[in-house]
């Protein structure tokens, strides 16, 4: 494991080859969405300029505060003032990580975009490796975690289990223990801003774009300060966007174990007619007969309630609300 960390891992076949990259001072912005991170958020400031300084870069720090309602909001008025290469977006209430991701997205103007959290497990360090990897040539650099400092066993392997399940159904290259931690090339950026979904997961969608694509493992610290904001409820919304967002499959396997359970109630029909035929007026099994009817309830049961969950998916992108609405945005000119 420790030699997997920092090596460059393709994801995708390459659409056409590598060509280095020799931009002398490439325009970088580091997307930050914070969400009740003013224990940390100096700390983050310090950690992630003090990497961008040696990059040779020309860099801007982008925040986008996701609704805060601690004293963030003063720190990033804090750090504005003190330093001409910080901006943020103020959004009018919490909309959640993605929306902030892509309210970063927006209002970034870079040569490439690299976006990252504010609690530094995603290691600052690990900035100069993704801007390695656009110089070879790659337009979109993911990260992986090989693992999570601090987390409890449960939780590795409820995560785990996650993303096997994702896996086999997703009809686009979903990373394991993927994290958003990564760098787009402005073509890849301009490729995700052009998308048409509202509700957005990009873990999903970065590699549903193609172009030259390429995986960076980590090991991700524990919490520099303050508590995670990340809750039961937003991972299993991740889980669900990722299991049903980009795969058709759950309900390809309703169509698949209504079959079956038509199949087997066939077989047990033809039973009663052969029983009845043999001069039997009632056939046996009124237990069994009772189970076969559960089971048919229940498959149409879950699987009107998959529908029902695409069918709320379908209805969120037609009613076209904006992933998030900004109230303030401040950058210097």
């Amino acid at each position: 494991m420790p030699g997997e960390e920092g090596r460059l891992e393709p994801l995708l076949p390459l659409p056409f080859p590598l060509e280095p990259r020799e931009v002398p001072r490439p325009r970088l912005c580091v997307v930050v969405p914070v969400y009740n991170e003013e224990a940390v958020l100096e700390q983050a400031y310090a950690a992630i300029t003090a990497v961008l300084e040696t990059m040779g870069v020309d860099w801007q720090l982008l925040f986008v505060n996701d609704g805060s309602h601690d004293g963030t909001a003063a720190v990033l008025e804090k750090l504005f003032r003190a330093d001409r290469r910080v901006a943020y977006v103020v959004l009018s209430r919490n909309f959640g990580h993605q929306a902030a991701l892509t309210a970063g997205f927006d209002h970034a103007d870079a040569d490439l975009v690299v976006s990252m959290d504010a609690d530094l497990q995603h290691p600052p360090a690990l900035l100069r490796v993704l801007l390695d990897a656009w110089r070879r040539g790659y337009d979109v650099v993911h990260t992986r975690k090989l693992e999570t400092k601090g987390l409890s066993a449960a939780r590795r392997a409820t995560r785990a289990l996650a993303y096997r399940a994702i896996e086999r159904v997703s009809q686009v290259p979903i990373i394991p223990q993927a994290s958003d931690f990564r760098l787009l090339d402005r073509e890849a950026l301009e490729a995700v801003r052009r998308l048409p979904e509202r509700t957005r997961l990009y873990r999903g969608l970065t590699p549903w774009v193609g172009l030259r694509q390429c995986v960076v493992p980590y090991v991700a610290q524990a919490r520099a300060a303050g508590r995670s904001q990340y809750g039961l409820g937003q991972r299993l919304a991740v889980f669900a966007r990722g299991l049903f967002d980009f795969s058709n499959g759950p309900l390809y396997a309703g169509l698949l174990l209504g079959g079956i359970a038509v199949g087997l109630s066939t077989l047990y029909l033809l039973f009663i007619f052969a029983w009845i035929l043999m001069g039997e007026w009632t056939a046996p099994g009124w237990a069994s007969a009772i189970s076969v009817t559960l089971l048919l309830n229940s498959v149409s049961l879950a699987f009107s309630g998959i529908i029902g969950v695409y069918v709320a998916r379908i209805y969120d992108e037609v009613r076209a609300r904006p992933p998030y609405l900004s109230l303030r945005v401040r950058k210097h000119e």
